[in-house]
């Protein structure tokens, strides 16, 4: 008897304080909003839109000033040598300016600036697809929390029947009515099934810890998640699926913007070998003043100058030992690779949205199934404590029975989180996964 209260405590719910709800739409709304990726993806974005500017890409004039003074003192008065026997003093400020234009580049300029757009959008590709991984992640640790939960209430109200069987069981052994055999086996599946809850309260708390990582909250945060996984199902035809995977899909356009680039580096290249035309204009000034000390000279001793020049420069490459003609052999072969490298991304995409296509709709099936299993074995598991009660079925059959029971539950939570997952896989490849969350 001592065993059995010991067995009691352990198990009874544990009554968990200072919990707070979440439903999937405030975590789906704390993630993008605190999760580490997205953060550190709108500083790339920021740092993107920052450099795309015509001064980035060479479009604009460069200005330099610059100015310095210098003093300087000769003690030439114990010079024979000298001409001036004084200690002679001079001082002297310099101040320049200049302005350095590239007016024409080829298309040098131009391609700059083309990069840096396109730079900024594959950032904010980027962007879009840390936010899609995100939401979906969210939704499925989410979701797996629940299935935690759902698996700990299952175990959970079997442990409880366990434990009513083991009082009711040690009762008949005490007065004589039952054998030592019945006794024993109902406590051993009490143990086992102790054994197995505690191990899902572990799991239970761990995938509590992996949403709040994805969330971006502290790890110890607990929730009481208000929600429920969804069982609705939807019917998808796969053209038009395809349809709107190649027209929003996030890893094609980042490709597309990808091979852009790379064009536009190709055209950064070939800039070389077209005339250069610069612009350049300056200015200097000069002042300097001497000391000659009592060397009688009665003239100024302050001297100024002034300079500056504007000039217009042309450089035009004639010939560079066949390299030209090998950069633009290379930029054809660069070309077909970028339209190689759609291509292969297109069927690659084709592909996985095939298979999440298929997987979708299995899953839907399997569901059903797993979920007419589960109320069948939840019927039969009723009735077979009804007879255990009344003493119809012994404990080994109730046993059996109590086992389906649980492995049909299970089987049918993870079908409902399957279902979910592919549901999200297959949103998610078509672009869609942020507009289905909304």
């Amino acid at each position: 008897m001592k065993k059995i209260l010991i067995y009691i405590l352990l198990l009874l719910p544990t009554i968990i304080f200072s919990q707070e709800n979440l439903s999937l739409e405030n975590a789906i709304k704390i993630g993008l909003k605190q999760n580490f990726d997205i953060q550190i993806n709108k500083r790339n974005l920021e740092i993107s839109k920052l450099n795309n500017n015509p001064g980035k890409a060479g479009a604009l004039p460069k200005i330099n000033l610059s100015a310095k003074k210098e003093e300087a003192v000769s003690d030439q008065s114990n010079n024979p040598t000298s001409f001036i026997q004084e200690i002679l003093k001079s001082e002297s400020i310099n101040a320049t300016a200049n302005l350095s234009w590239t007016l024409l580049n080829g298309y040098g300029i131009k391609a700059s600036k083309e990069k840096l757009n396109q730079l900024e959008y594959l950032s904010n590709g980027n962007l879009t697809l840390t936010l899609e991984n995100t939401t979906q992640a969210i939704i499925l640790s989410y979701y797996n929390c629940i299935l935690q939960k759902d698996r700990l209430n299952l175990l959970q109200n079997v442990v409880n029947l366990s434990r009513e069987r083991l009082i009711y069981q040690k009762t008949k052994y005490d007065i004589g009515v039952s054998s030592k055999i019945e006794f024993l086996q109902v406590e051993n599946t009490l143990l086992t099934d102790s054994s197995n809850l505690l191990t899902q309260k572990l799991n239970y708390n761990n995938s509590l810890k992996n949403l709040n990582l994805v969330l971006g909250v502290e790890l110890d945060s607990d929730w009481n998640l208000t929600d429920e996984m969804s069982t609705k199902t939807q019917i998808f035809n796969l053209k038009d699926l395809q349809s709107e995977t190649f027209r929003n899909n996030t890893n094609i356009n980042n490709q597309c913007i990808n091979n852009e680039i790379i064009r536009q580096d190709i055209i950064l290249a070939k800039s070389a070998y077209y005339p250069i035309v610069s612009f350049n204009s300056g200015a200097s000034y000069n002042e300097s003043t001497y000391d000659v000390g009592d060397s009688g000279y009665e003239g100024s001793n302050t001297g100024e100058t002034l300079n500056y020049y504007a000039n217009l420069s042309i450089n035009f490459r004639l010939y560079d030992g066949g390299n030209y003609k090998t950069l633009l052999q290379e930029s054809e072969i660069r070309d077909l690779i970028n339209d190689l490298n759609i291509e292969k991304k297109h069927r690659e995409i084709k592909n996985q949205l095939s298979i999440n296509y298929e997987k979708y709709n299995s899953n839907i099936i399997i569901y059903n199934l797993r979920k007419k299993a589960f109320d069948i074995a939840q019927i039969n598991y009723q009735l077979a404590n009804d007879k255990n009660n009344r003493g119809n079925i012994n404990s080994f059959d109730l046993r059996d029975i109590e086992i389906a029971y649980l492995n049909s539950g299970i089987s049918y939570l993870q079908s409902v989180y399957n279902l979910n997952e592919s549901y999200l896989n297959l949103v998610k490849i078509t672009g869609g996964i942020l507009e289905a969350t909304e």
